[in-house]
């Protein structure tokens, strides 16, 4: 890799993060989009994934990460970890690849 690549990539790493730092502010407090179309299906308020049978449980249930999901520095450290994993097995799999040819 010249310095020219090596350059790109650590702008766009430092846009990534940038995104991942300014994203729980702009984030709308309720996103509604499971609950808009469970409501416009007709599920009961009540209703819990319990219920059905065979379904295994979520590994996030109700998608909260810690016990507090309002904290804005674990979501951003949420999300910079996720940025960091994604661009590492990218790079991975671009190396496996590469080494092919």
């Amino acid at each position: 890799m010249d310095k020219k690549d090596m350059g790109l990539i650590g702008v766009a790493v430092l846009i990534c993060v940038v995104i991942c730092v300014l994203s729980p502010y702009f984030a709308s407090g309720d996103p509604d989009g499971l609950e808009k179309s469970a409501e416009d299906a007709g599920v009961p308020e009540d209703f819990s994934i319990e219920e059905i049978k065979g379904i295994p449980d979520a590994i996030f249930p109700d998608y909260a990460f810690a016990s507090n999901p309002d904290n804005q520095v674990l979501q951003i450290v949420a999300l910079v970890i996720g940025v960091v994993v994604t661009l590492l097995l990218g790079y991975g799999v671009a190396y496996v690849v590469k080494s092919r040819n």
